[in-house]
């Protein structure tokens, strides 16, 4: 776990630097899918990337404990 932690930003730049890659070719095979379709996809993934960190599930963690009372 410990050699994950150390990637921390590496990792996570590359996962999302892949979905954009993917993003890219997707485009390029449907040329009818929109630019605004491909943001919106982008920056959903981007959301799921960052909620997945660690801080993004201690972020959770802390709702969590305040939705239960």
């Amino acid at each position: 776990m410990d050699a994950f932690l150390k990637l921390f930003p590496f990792l996570h730049l590359v996962v999302l630097a892949a979905g954009g890659i993917l993003l890219f070719a997707v485009k390029r095979k449907y040329p009818k899918v929109r630019n605004a379709e491909l943001i919106t996809v982008f920056i959903l993934f981007l959301i799921l990337v960052a909620l997945f960190t660690e801080t993004g599930l201690d972020w959770i963690k802390r709702l969590m404990s305040l939705i239960q009372v």
